[in-house]
């Protein structure tokens, strides 16, 4: 049995196709014959190291009975054209926003031979199960490198960090935000793009207020990475952040504001850098709260979930794996 992720030829960051190396990774650590698929010959994203194998559309894989093909969520068309085909189908879900942007109207995942799922949350997994009617869904959960991703309180600047790729609306929250620049004193926001996964890091790690704005996440894993880097983070749970993120009570590790709702937001950010400019304590517990959050995502919390579900899928399926 091979195992072929399929993966996009995306070269910008991109949480989603590190998330498809990293289960390359974990499977071939553990034994399994697995891949990385790419469609331009000697593709590779160039943001990020990796020595996992790849394999070309341009070499004309051939794939056998015992083979499996991974399908992200985005790609109907792909599970479609293996359809016909005897290698074994999964999709991988990572993202709310592509499961049904590309699928034909009257169409499903299992119309294309699809009977296993992975999914980046329980939220997910339940919409997939729910509107496709597929029994065999399994929550994968994720992780984050903390190696990359710390915390260090004296590097913090008066600075509120956002992803201009993924937050449409943070944009206009800064407009918003500079038009009371006379009552929110002197703090700067960066928009991050065009950066490497390190360069990236330090700007987290440099920012006291992480701020997001994207409304359909599978698994929103910056706010994460912005928690274990000590910023307060503030804005949209984006679906896939329900599953960790706390807008309220002791355990607050968010300050969430109402989804779509610029003026509530703008509001609480507007209050949260006040509060942070005057050191109000009620901050640093939501920021302890949020680096306790971050700590539970470990490499071996993503890894034990992703051998468990190969493990059910090679005993249903009845497959060899050697």
């Amino acid at each position: 049995m091979r195992i072929f992720y399929l993966c996009p030829d995306c070269s910008f960051p991109s949480g989603g196709i590190k998330r498809l190396y990293t289960h390359v990774e974990i499977l071939r650590q553990g034994g399994y014959d697995a891949y990385i698929k790419h469609s331009a010959k000697d593709f590779k994203p160039g943001w990020f190291e990796s020595d996992v194998p790849v394999v070309y559309d341009a070499d004309s894989p051939e794939f056998g009975s015992s083979d499996v093909i991974v399908v992200p969520e985005g790609f109907p068309n792909i599970m479609k054209k293996f359809h016909p085909f005897s290698v074994k189908k999964v999709a991988i879900s990572l993202s709310f926003a592509y499961i049904f942007d590309s699928m034909p109207s009257g169409e499903n995942w299992k119309d294309y031979g699809i009977n296993w799922v992975m999914a980046n949350n329980k939220s997910m997994a339940d919409f997939i199960g729910w509107s496709m009617d597929i029994e065999n869904i399994h929550v994968i959960n994720s992780s984050i490198d903390h190696d990359l991703f710390g915390y260090n309180s004296d590097i913090k600047q008066d600075q509120v960090a956002y992803l201009k790729r993924k937050d449409m609306l943070s944009p206009m929250i800064e407009k918003i935000m500079k038009s009371k620049a006379k009552s929110l004193g002197d703090m700067n926001f960066t928009a991050i793009e065009h950066l490497d996964i390190t360069q990236y890091a330090q700007v987290l790690k440099e920012s006291k207020i992480y701020l997001t704005t994207s409304t359909s996440e599978g698994f929103p894993r910056p706010i994460l990475e912005a928690m274990a880097c000590g910023c307060l983070c503030v804005g949209f749970d984006g679906i896939g952040g329900k599953d960790f993120i706390i807008g309220s009570g002791e355990k607050q590790n968010f300050i969430l504001a109402e989804s779509m709702n610029v003026v509530d937001l703008s509001k609480k950010l507007a209050e949260l850098i006040e509060q942070v400019q005057t050191g109000d304590d009620r901050v640093e517990s939501i920021r302890q709260n949020a680096l306790s959050t971050a700590a539970g995502f470990t490499a071996e919390f993503e890894k034990q979930s992703v051998l468990k579900f190969w493990k059910a899928f090679v005993e249903a399926e009845k497959l060899i794996t050697y």
